[in-house]
């Protein structure tokens, strides 16, 4: 039932067409009431054995609904000698894909499938689950699949969905879309799904094998695996402030050796300088877009940047037209900006680390252990098995077994979480401090602390922490301490609340790399 009904669908058209299967899909669109009648008109004579798929799972029973429906109605009929079997699919919200749909036949096509099963998960407790092969592409020929990395409120969303209605009412090409959200929304990552082609797409879920990849956030290269689903021969563009001989630096061992296994093409540019030029601010938006346009080739660039800046005096004309001329201006300028890479054949055959790291490059493990649902998760526990994968957008992988039984999470998780999503941070003149602590109020992360020390305390400290501390004010018992305003660069988002709210003008912001290298 349901859309994932389209996705088996597709998957059983391409298996007889190109594979030569005899299979098919039989879709329920109408549960209650049940009509006994129609489903059996519609069921093929030549049917032997059928699998139903229920996106429930009902504790207690026997079977799902929607098997416990057919079974029942197939053994009072005329059709009792059809072998029928059930799975799960779906849960938690899992990604229903053409590949588990093939796992499902061919547990079908067996001597003795199984007879109950779950699809999409790894189940390591009750190892019900079916193994999932390779990606399976069933997408009509000259279908494109983008993917676009942002951050929560960076524009990077907005911009796409404008994008999939221009070219969709624009041009012949078929367009749909999905976009994902972390539970950070602001300040989170975004991944903004694509699909163009001159067919119609049905594929109701997430692009896993893109043609044009956008990394919206340099720091994404550290913190999550950017290529894995970069296809052969694809278009990868990097937003960044990075000069080609940084690359080799900065990007890690599995990345560059992605690139170059498939053959990607490689791109840099600086959208964040572009747009603070043209007075954008941090949306980079309409600059991505550009870039998008001109790289991807999904239709031709002139035709794109004229829909584009028609679509930027719809979208922002009632905000007046210095808002439309600034991102008019820096669709203009983003083409300049755009630098060609070349990726080496060496990286090829880098060797790579198979351990997990943090955004700080702390090592991490996570996966299999050989524990059975344990009884007690402490906070470094949780976050070696179950945070760091899901940070690194790799929750979906994780199996059963990692996880406590009734969903139940340790405090004192988040210093275990160093995101390093903005771009400045504030720095503190303790000369113009006046000890007032507005910052640390109105900081929402509490990346921003006052803290005290005792003299015997600073002497352990770094020459460098000494010298930003000052005597505490206020008398009495805070005679004995010194007093300093620590930033934390990796958790601050890079808001600019407290640089606004200091009364002293004590805090000014500086470029995020440099204040991170020097507080490390």
């Amino acid at each position: 039932m349901g859309s994932a009904a389209v996705t088996c669908g597709e998957t059983a058209s391409f298996l007889a067409k190109h594979k030569g299967q005899r299979v098919g899909v039989l879709k329920v669109r109408l549960f209650r009431p049940w009509d006994s009648s129609r489903f059996l008109a519609a069921l093929p004579t030549t049917t032997e054995r059928i699998c139903v798929l229920d996106r429930t799972k009902e504790q207690g029973s026997q079977g799902e609904p929607l098997l416990l429906e057919v079974a029942s109605m197939l053994h009072s009929s005329a059709h009792s000698e059809i072998v029928v079997i059930g799975g799960r699919y779906g849960l938690g919200s899992k990604e229903f894909t053409p590949n588990m749909v093939l796992s499902i036949y061919e547990n079908l096509a067996q001597e003795s499938p199984k007879p109950r099963f779950t699809v999409g998960i790894e189940d390591d407790v009750t190892h019900l689950s079916l193994p999932v092969g390779p990606w399976l592409n069933v997408l009509p020929e000259g279908t494109t699949e983008c993917m676009f990395y942002g951050l929560g409120s960076d524009g990077t969303v907005g911009a796409n969905k404008s994008a999939v209605k221009m070219i969709a009412m624009g041009t012949e090409l078929h367009a749909q879309a999905y976009f994902e959200y972390d539970a950070k929304k602001s300040g989170g990552v975004t991944i903004s799904h694509l699909r163009f082609g001159p067919k119609p797409i049905h594929a109701p879920y997430n692009v896993r094998a893109a043609d044009y990849m956008a990394i919206h956030k340099p720091s994404y290269v550290h913190n999550y695996d950017m290529t894995r689903y970069l296809k052969q021969n694809a278009v990868c563009v990097i937003n960044c402030s990075w000069d080609v001989s940084d690359l080799e630096k900065q990007l890690p061992a599995k990345m560059r050796r992605d690139l170059a296994e498939k053959k990607a093409k490689l791109y840099i540019i600086d959208a964040t300088k572009i747009a603070v030029k043209a007075g954008l601010g941090k949306r980079i938006n309409m600059i991505m877009q550009t870039v998008f346009f001109k790289l991807s080739a999904v239709m031709p660039y002139e035709e794109a940047v004229e829909m584009l800046k028609k679509s930027i005096k719809k979208m922002y004309g009632k905000k007046g037209d210095k808002v439309v001329k600034m991102n008019i201006d820096g669709v203009d300028a983003s083409i300049e900006g755009i630098v060609e890479c070349e990726v080496p054949a060496a990286w090829a055959s880098l060797a790579i680390d198979k351990e997990a790291s943090d955004s700080k490059g702390n090592k991490v493990a996570y996966g299999k252990g050989p524990r059975m649902f344990p009884e007690v998760q402490n906070a470094s526990q949780f976050a070696n098995q179950v945070q760091a994968p899901c940070n690194n957008l790799d929750g979906n992988s994780l199996p059963v077994s990692a996880f406590v039984p009734g969903g139940r999470v340790p405090c004192g998780t988040s210093q275990y979480e160093k995101r390093g999503i903005a771009i400045q941070v504030p720095k503190v003149d303790m000369d113009k401090c006046t000890q007032c602590n507005k910052c640390s109020l109105i900081c929402p992360h509490a990346a921003v602390r006052p803290f005290l020390m005792t003299t015997q305390e600073l002497g352990k400290a770094p020459a460098t922490f000494k010298e930003g501390s000052r005597a505490a004010i206020g008398g009495g018992v805070l005679d004995n301490y010194q007093y300093r305003i620590q930033v934390s660069p990796w958790d601050c988002t890079g808001c600019e609340l407290c640089v606004r709210i200091c009364p002293a003008d004590a805090l000014t912001l500086g470029p995020a790399e440099k204040v991170i290298e020097e507080e490390e």
